[in-house]
C-alpha cells in the first residue's frame, strides 16, 4: 500500500477513461448510422468512400441530363410528326393540282399550300425545349449531353435545319406551266425523305439514351452498395460493443470505489498500530 500514489486506482481510472472514449465513439456511430464519421476513424476507408460518393453523385446528375435529352427528343418527335403530316398534305395537294382542274383551281390549291408552308415554318420555329431548338438551324453541330460521371462520357444530339427554306418547299408553285406540278412534287418528295431520315436518326439516339440511362442506374446501384459496405454501420455488431463497454464502465466504477478505499485501509492499520 502507498500513500502518495494509489497506483491501482490510477490504473483502474485509466482503463475507465479509455472505455468512456470507446463508448462515446460507439454512441456516435449508432446515432449517425456510419462507422466512419471522420478522417481519424479510418483514413483509407474515408478516401474510398468519398471517391465513390463523388462518382455516385456524378452518375445521378448524368442521369438527369439523359432524361432531359430523352424529353428533348420526344418533344422534337412531336414537332416532326406534324411536319410530316404537312408535307404529306402538300404532296396530296400537288397531285390534285395535276388533275383536270382549271388554272383557277390550281391557284386555290396554291393558296392553301402557301398557308401550310407558313404553318410548317411556325411549327419548326416553335420546336424548342428549354430554349434549345434542334431543327431551326440556330445551333451549329449539335447539343452535347454529359451521360456519365467520367470525363469524355457524352452523347451528341445533332442539330438540323428543317425550315421551309432549307427544305425548299417555300419555292413550290403548282400554277407554273408546264412543269410546276412535276417540280413541286420532286421538292416535296425530297423534303419528306429528309424528314423521315432525321426522325429515324433521332429515334436511334433516343433508344441509345434510354439504354444509357438503364446502364447508369445499374452502375449507380452497384456503387451505392459498395459505398455502403465501406461506410455504413453494422448496428448489430456495434450494439455488441456498446453492451461490452457498458459492462466495463460499470466494472470500472465499482473497482474505483474499491481502490479509493485503500488509503482508508492504511489509516486503519496505522490506528491499530497506535492503539497497541
Amino acid at each position: 500500500m502507498r500513500l502518495y500514489h494509489n497506483t491501482m486506482s490510477l490504473n483502474v481510472y485509466r482503463n475507465y477513461s479509455q472505455n468512456l472514449i470507446k463508448q462515446s465513439k460507439t454512441v456516435e456511430k449508432i446515432s449517425t448510422g456510419y462507422k466512419i464519421n471522420g478522417a481519424g476513424d479510418d483514413p483509407n476507408a474515408l478516401a474510398k468512400s468519398e471517391t465513390m460518393r463523388m462518382q455516385i453523385r456524378g452518375m445521378q446528375m448524368a442521369q438527369r441530363n439523359v432524361q432531359d435529352g430523352i424529353s428533348m427528343l420526344q418533344s422534337v418527335e412531336g414537332s416532326l410528326d406534324k411536319v410530316s403530316s404537312i408535307l404529306n398534305r402538300l404532296r396530296e395537294l400537288t397531285i390534285q393540282a395535276g388533275g383536270t382542274g382549271t388554272l383557277e383551281d390550281k391557284q386555290t390549291i396554291q393558296n392553301e399550300m402557301e398557308e401550310m408552308v407558313k404553318g410548317l415554318n411556325t411549327i419548326v420555329a416553335g420546336s424548342d425545349f428549354n430554349e434549345v431548338n434542334l431543327v431551326n438551324g440556330s445551333i451549329t453541330g449539335g447539343k452535347e449531353l454529359a451521360c456519365g460521371s467520367l470525363t469524355g462520357e457524352k452523347i451528341t444530339i445533332p442539330a438540323k435545319n428543317l425550315t421551309p427554306a432549307a427544305l425548299g418547299v417555300n419555292s413550290i408553285d403548282v400554277t407554273v406551266v408546264p412543269d410546276g406540278v412535276k417540280n413541286s412534287l420532286g421538292i416535296i418528295d425530297a423534303a419528306i425523305s429528309e424528314v423521315v431520315s432525321i426522325r429515324s436518326e433521332y429515334g436511334a439516339i433516343q433508344n441509345r439514351l434510354e439504354s444509357t440511362y438503364e446502364i447508369s442506374s445499374e452502375n449507380q446501384l452497384v456503387s451505392e452498395k459498395a459505398e455502403s459496405g465501406v461506410r455504413d454501420l453494422d448496428v448489430a455488431e456495434e450494439m455488441m460493443y456498446f453492451s461490452r463497454n457498458n459492462i466495463l464502465i460499470e466494472a470500472g466504477n465499482a473497482m474505483m470505489a474499491q481502490t479509493n478505499r485503500f488509503p482508508q485501509d492504511i489509516l486503519r492499520v496505522l490506528e491499530n498500530v497506535r492503539g497497541r
